[in-house]
């Protein structure tokens, strides 16, 4: 008898944290509805052998396709004490097992570039070249009187290699004259926009941005607001303001601009942590997107990670995560499930329709589909 009531007790005890696990989230008091269209799959880790503490950020690369450069807060560059910057910048791949080029830093701080607090990374397209974009903003106690915009020309990886960058920098204050603390980055290719959103405690996040050019040198720029994002209201219930999403530290967007990613941590409790996906119509700025905020949606497949700090868009059906948790973080790949059009329009190969018992499949490289996109086991 003993033994039938621990069961059920059990089983209404892991009923209970499934359903709380994925409780709705209610998003400037409306609560939204999940993405159930893509599946999350681990890809790799983030090897110790890559010699990179605390990833707080990732973006494939343009230059060199098949890899991810992975950007470190952890920061050892300094010419006065002679040592040398071990983890700030690599280039792996989605496996995460071989450092396939590093990029030195030694010279930051000689050439008077914030060489600290890099918390998020981005790559984008400016003048047909492809850069990438470090953001040197987080500021956990908000009392830094400015803040830096670390960029340069993405170079080719070359297998075994480290080079010495010498990048250039834009730095900015808050509109509002404040300081701020950040962690996510965004650069838009459509309209060579750069997107910064703060990190904020147990409130709404607020998104900025500024044009970017190459031309600024080293005049001060003012970024733009363009609005808040996160949860005034609460989950319901009288839940907690903590619960809803708040504490940003990551964002991107897809490289021809339709889908911006934006996700947050909640150290608290994992199940108030979440990925957000807005889609950006016709004629639409990002920040008219998100101005607009009307129904992002949250991804269903997206799990808890401590520390969950990096985002970055492969492609419109591809995005990766991983975190700066100590140790040896997982690398997520989150793949889109494709309708049988898209997966006829997409770049899969090798694909054929094929009938079997009179019904309709697409036979592809990545097996055998019925026409609504279904894989068929």
């Amino acid at each position: 008898m003993l033994k039938r009531h621990f069961l059920i007790c059990s089983l209404v005890l892991l009923d209970s944290i499934a359903a709380f696990a994925v409780k709705p989230l209610v998003y400037l008091g409306d609560t939204l509805e999940w993405n159930i269209q893509w599946k999350r799959t681990q890809c790799g880790t983030v090897r110790g052998s890559l010699d990179i503490q605390e990833v707080s950020g990732i973006a494939c690369s343009r230059v060199t396709p098949g890899y991810i450069w992975m950007q470190s807060d952890e920061c050892d560059n300094d010419p006065e004490t002679g040592k040398k910057n071990r983890d700030h910048i690599i280039a792996t791949d989605e496996k995460g097992e071989n450092l396939y080029m590093r990029l030195d830093f030694l010279t930051l701080k000689a050439e008077g570039i914030r060489y600290y607090d890099w918390e998020d990374m981005s790559g984008g397209v400016y003048e047909g070249k492809n850069y990438l974009f470090v953001g040197a903003f987080g500021d956990n106690e908000e009392v830094d009187d400015y803040y830096t915009i670390v960029y340069f020309e993405e170079p080719e990886i070359v297998e075994g290699t480290t080079i010495e960058m010498h990048p250039s920098q834009i730095e900015y204050v808050y509109p509002d004259g404040k300081s701020h603390n950040c962690e996510a980055i965004m650069y838009d290719n459509v309209d060579q926009m750069i997107y910064i959103v703060t990190k904020v405690y147990y409130n709404v996040c607020q998104v900025f941005s500024l044009p970017f050019r190459l031309d600024y040198g080293d005049e001060v720029q003012t970024l733009k607001y363009e609005c808040d994002l996160g949860v005034k209201s609460d989950l319901g219930d009288g839940a907690k303001p903590y619960k809803g999403f708040h504490l940003v530290t990551a964002a991107d967007i897809s490289p021809d601009g339709k889908y911006i990613l934006i996700k947050n941590h909640n150290n608290i409790q994992a199940a108030w942590s979440w990925v957000l996906l807005f889609t950006r119509e016709d004629g639409e700025s990002v920040a008219e997107t998100l101005r607009r905020q009307t129904r992002p949606e949250p991804l269903k497949c997206y799990n808890y990670e401590w520390q969950g700090e990096a985002i970055c868009w492969l492609d419109n059906n591809t995005f990766y995560t991983t975190s700066d948790s100590d140790g040896e973080p997982p690398i997520f790949k989150y793949t889109k499930k494709l309708t049988a059009v898209e997966y006829v329009r997409s770049n899969v190969a090798s694909k054929s329709l094929v009938m079997m018992d009179n019904v309709l499949y697409i036979q592809s490289n990545e097996g055998l589909f019925t026409i609504d996109g279904r894989r068929v086991q």
